[in-house]
């Protein structure tokens, strides 16, 4: 691969990876052009160079960077497959638990709980298909814990309330309540 084309695959990375917070914490409806060139310290040229438009680069921070992340990746499946049970527990997280700790370990999101709703809100609003392939992420995670399992997830887990009460405490942590 040549040098230009290396560098030009950076700053298209570097792009998406400084407008996903803006994409966690605000509306994308209220970002303007002006706010994401202010973010990626570049013109709307360079915007408009990589991508066609602004929903175009919404769907591409999504795709390259949400939902790598949401997803159980191919090597955390073979550590979880091999984990005696107290170790699965002890590292198996939940595709939000997967999306909080990434926005704030690798993109500094203050409120990485309230950032996850703020994604789903705007994923909703602005990604065509966002809650299928959520769905569609979410059921291949369970048939992969079903097949760890033996075909028993439901009767050793019930899944779906382990998410609910997941985001029922990601809700919680969300509200940001001070403790003094």
């Amino acid at each position: 691969m040549s040098k230009h084309r290396e560098q030009s695959l950076r700053n298209r990375s570097d792009i998406l990876r400084k407008c996903y917070p803006l994409v966690a914490i605000g509306s994308w409806d209220a970002i303007a052009i002006s706010d994401i060139e202010k973010v990626i310290k570049q013109t709307r040229g360079a915007i408009a160079y990589y991508f066609k438009n602004k929903k175009t680069l919404f769907a591409n921070i999504l795709d390259e960077l949400f939902f790598p992340v949401f997803a159980l990746s191919d090597d955390e499946r073979e550590k979880l497959s091999k984990a005696t049970v107290s170790d699965f527990y002890n590292r198996y997280k939940t595709p939000f638990e997967r999306v909080r700790d990434d926005l704030r370990d690798n993109y500094g999101v203050e409120n990485p709980s309230q950032a996850i709703f703020n994604l789903f809100i705007q994923g909703s609003k602005h990604y065509d298909q966002f809650t299928s392939n959520v769905g569609e992420l979410m059921q291949l995670e369970q048939d992969f814990m079903s097949r760890i399992v033996g075909g028993r997830v439901n009767n050793i887990l019930d899944l779906n309330r382990v998410y609910v009460e997941n985001i029922g405490n990601i809700f919680i942590e969300s509200m940001n309540f001070d403790s003094n």
